[in-house]
């Protein structure tokens, strides 16, 4: 129906037009004519068109997931009796979104659980291994095969627990990050940071103000198994 209305819209509208210039060649006496009869009837068949135009469907894009490779740089046992538990804490420079973070916590998380049968296998996606165990990780998955919990007592059915990010970090801000703890131990005369020293000394060294010295804060959002 609507393609039909779309080439007498056409007919009409090329008929108008001509008419307009000379109404004889539409078959009309005058170009009042020519508009009254062509005229509306293009405008009539456009509105019609209007009405009876199939809707365009949309089709959404979903992007899947990657599990990319991994490095294991560290391990923790926190086993007690009856209840093996372990964290590893990886990277994976070539996960850069966050559901593909995700899934490459996730896939490393059953990997090594299957490996080492634990109860409970944690991981923790590290954004380089100068900044593991600092709270800043790229995603967490934990995964718990009997759905027991941490205890093995409290058995809600629970498997995973899965965090991300997306943060993208500039090279400034890694560099900036990284000598941050290569000269942290410096300004620590009393067992604590002294930051305002530490920035003027990195202000020095990227050539740039003590307020621009910052390290990023990694928020990460719960991902639905």
């Amino acid at each position: 129906m609507d393609t039909v209305l779309a080439l007498l819209f056409l007919a009409s509208s090329a008929i108008c037009v001509i008419g307009l210039l000379k109404p004889s060649w539409a078959g009309k006496a005058t170009r009042g004519q020519v508009f009254k009869f062509y005229g509306l009837g293009a405008i009539a068949f456009f509105f019609l068109f209007g009405v009876f135009m199939e809707p365009v469907e949309q089709t959404s894009t979903i992007t899947k997931p990657v599990a990319h490779e991994y490095q294991i740089i560290d391990k923790n046992d926190t086993s007690f009796s009856g209840r093996k538990r372990l964290r590893w804490i990886i990277i994976s420079p070539s996960a850069l979104t966050q559901i593909d973070r995700a899934e490459t916590a996730k896939v490393a998380a059953m990997d090594l659980q299957k490996q080492t049968g634990a109860d409970l296998a944690q991981i923790w996606l590290e954004v380089a291994p100068f900044t593991a165990g600092q709270g800043n990780q790229l995603a967490m998955a934990t995964y718990i095969p009997d759905g027991c919990g941490n205890s093995g007592n409290d058995c809600d059915g629970k498997k995973w627990n899965v965090s991300a990010s997306g943060v993208q970090l500039t090279d400034e801000q890694m560099a900036i990050w990284k000598a941050w703890r290569e000269n942290r131990e410096q300004f620590m005369p009393d067992g604590y940071v002294d930051e305002d020293r530490l920035k003027e000394f990195l202000a020095t060294k990227f050539d740039t103000t003590p307020d621009k010295i910052t390290l990023p804060w990694i928020e990460r959002d719960n991902i639905p198994e």
